[in-house]
């Protein structure tokens, strides 16, 4: 009998969602969920043998090269069967797989598969707006189904390859470019692309602190340590007030970007 592991970092709780999706197509399995949102969950150790299996989730672009390096240290696998995904809002997810794929296999992953799958955008929801939908919550399923039988075939090895240079954003393919070539830079944004706002229908509930991945929010003064935020834009989401907005021109200009390279319907892109 396997374990299988549902290992996620969802900070606006849609990749969550996407991976418990994919695990519920493993029927039988005793499961075990892994949440890497916290920095206490990420200073764990967490280690997987041959007879385990792992379905991953995280968010996609700028995020996945921020804190994956982190995440994955925390991560030991004994040549563990890797089911692996990603989250994007339908414009851009660059290498990401890529990424994915090579941090997976430095920690002693077996990556049988690996998906991109698109969710509501974060800070715009003209983004990938009511994604996963019914159609692709059926890909999803088949993409959980045709994963499972292949690791129970004992095929674990992924015979597509990421793709590295996908954009239709000009921008996007810039990114992609450095990073090839720059491979241990870390990516983060400017702090000022980061700059965020609480109105006053704040309640102090506190929903934005506990999702923070790296405490960056001080709610008592209404704060934000830009120079921690990794602009995950999870509290903005979150917020059951949506009392926190985003006040960064720059990065008002990046989305409006994204909306020119995404007017057309993006489809799950599945590897195996």
């Amino acid at each position: 009998m396997r374990n299988l592991y549902v290992v996620h970092f969802s900070p606006s709780g849609s990749t969550e969602k996407i991976v418990k999706a994919v695990a519920s197509e493993f029927s039988g399995l005793p499961v075990e969920t892994i949440n890497l949102l916290t920095p206490a969950s990420r200073k764990k150790s967490y280690t997987f043998g041959h007879d385990d299996i792992v379905i991953f989730g995280m968010i996609s672009a700028g995020k996945l090269f921020t804190l994956s390096e982190e995440i994955f240290a925390c991560l030991h696998a004994e040549g563990t069967p890797f089911v692996g995904l990603i989250t994007y809002g339908n414009a851009y997810y660059g290498i990401a797989l890529k990424e994915l794929l090579e941090r997976a296999e430095k920690s002693g992953f077996k990556v049988s598969s690996l998906a991109a799958f698109i969710a509501q955008y974060s800070i715009n929801s003209e983004l990938g707006t009511g994604r996963p939908d019914d159609r692709d919550k059926e890909i999803i399923r088949e993409f959980a189904r045709k994963s499972y039988d292949k690791i129970l075939s004992g095929d674990l090895t992924l015979h597509e390859l990421p793709k590295t240079s996908w954009s239709t954003w000009d921008k996007g393919n810039e990114l992609i470019a450095f990073r090839e070539k720059h491979p241990e830079v870390p990516y983060t944004l400017p702090p000022e692309y980061k700059s965020k706002k609480i109105s006053d229908d704040c309640i102090k509930c506190g929903t934005c602190v506990r999702n923070c991945p790296v405490d960056a929010i001080d709610i008592d003064a209404k704060t934000f340590d830009t120079e921690k935020c990794i602009g995950c834009w999870g509290c903005i989401n979150r917020c059951p007030k949506h009392a926190i907005t985003s006040t960064s021109g720059e990065f008002a200009g990046i989305v409006r970007s994204f909306m020119e390279a995404s007017s057309e319907r993006r489809e799950p892109d599945l590897l195996f």
